[in-house]
Parts: C-alpha cells; structure tokens; sequence
C-alpha cells in the first residue's frame, strides 16, 4: 500500500461485497442491542445521527426497530447521500467532518466502518466529531475492525486473491481507541464481534460528565 492509495467509496456503494452484506447484518442487531440498553430513554423517540453512512447499510432496519424522531446522515461522498435520497424520514448533510459540524445535535452518534480509513490525526478529529454531534446524557457508538489472528489471517487471504477494496484500512486495537476517547467518553460496553470474521469491535460510551454514564461492561461476542 502506497499513501496515496485510498477506498473507492463510489465502486463500493455502487458493487457492494455481498459478504459484508451478511456481515453488517450481524453489526446491525448488536448495534440495536447496545442503543437500546444504553441510549437515553426520549418519549417521542431518538434523535440517530450515523457518520459515514453514504449507502446506509442500517437506517431502515434501526427506523423499523427503535422508530426515532429523526435520523440524520453525514458524509462527503455525494453518490452515497443519493443512494438515501428516496428513504423517508432521513436528513442528510453533506460534510466533510474533519473541517465543519453540521448543525444538529443527537440522543445517539454512531459510525460503521469509518475512523479505521483515516491518519491518527484525522482519525482524532473524527472522533472528536461524535462527541461534538452527542447529547450531554446520549450515546457515542463505534465500531471499526480490530486485529486479531483471525482478522490478519482473513484480510490476508481476501489480498492474496485479489478481492481486497480497502487499501487505507488500518485496524485498530481496542485499547488504543479508548484511549483516544478517555477525555471525552466513558465506557458503558465494548464487545469484539468474532463471527464476522474481519473481527470488528463495538465500543459504546457515555459522554464524560454525564449523570447516566453506567459501570462498564466488556463482552464477548
């Protein structure tokens, strides 16, 4: 991998991997199951705000699910906005998170698959962004691959045939993003989810200084 090498987002979103159809779908229900057990409780519904959610792989299943009052999606990628364009009940913005805030504040800030594509520097900007976007008593949730034996040895076999989209992916080490986040979050769970293979982890907190910030909990898949 060069620097300069980065994800072709359009050829994603317009060709996505059917196997990470299956595996976002696996994502998606522990995502639900995290917001449901540690965003705040809103009578008339959550406000969502998913970064990085050109294409949404999980806007209708949690609309469905959780039924918020407004669900809104930032990116920069204009054919990823488009692709939502018909989807009712959604807001976009189109924004470039490491210069500018859109202007809306969330009971739940999440991303899929988003802070792994940029620098450390970026990288923390990014989750700057999520903390920005939250409600005082509301939910951050990350999640981003993580490298464990089983992640190396599957990206390994998917370069090896050439099947391999995303040049500027960097996993990262749990330890490492709660560190990250230490200034501004507080752990309320944290999962690896094994059986997606490119093992990914679920890091869910509170705002710092929040009076709902529960003790946390660390699990397995």
């Amino acid at each position: 991998m060069t620097p300069t090498e980065t994800t072709d987002w359009e050829r994603y979103y317009r060709r996505p991997c059917p196997a990470a159809v299956l595996t976002r779908r696996f994502t998606v229900r522990r995502l639900l199951e995290v917001i449901r057990r540690h965003a705040p409780r809103r009578e008339g519904g959550l406000v969502l705000a998913e970064l990085g959610g050109g294409a949404s792989c999980c806007q209708c299943f949690l609309a469905r699910h959780l039924q918020p009052a407004a669900y809104h999606v930032v990116d920069n990628n204009p054919l990823g906005l488009e692709l939502l364009r018909d989807r009712p009940a959604v807001t976009l913005h189109r924004a470039d998170l490491l210069a500018e805030r859109p202007g809306l504040t969330a009971d739940v800030v999440f991303s899929l698959g988003l802070i792994e594509h940029y620098p450390a520097a970026q990288r923390q900007r990014l989750l700057a962004a999520h903390f920005d976007l939250v409600a005082p008593d509301g939910l951050v949730v990350l999640s981003f691959p993580t490298p464990t034996r089983l992640y190396r040895l599957a990206r390994g076999l998917a370069e090896s045939l050439g099947l391999w989209r995303f040049p500027d992916e960097e996993p990262l080490p749990l330890p490492a993003v709660i560190a990250a986040v230490a200034e501004r979050g507080e752990i309320a769970s944290s999962q690896v989810l094994w059986p997606v293979v490119l093992t990914q982890a679920l890091l869910a907190l509170k705002p710092r200084g929040s009076a709902a910030a529960p003790p946390a909990r660390v699990l397995a898949a």
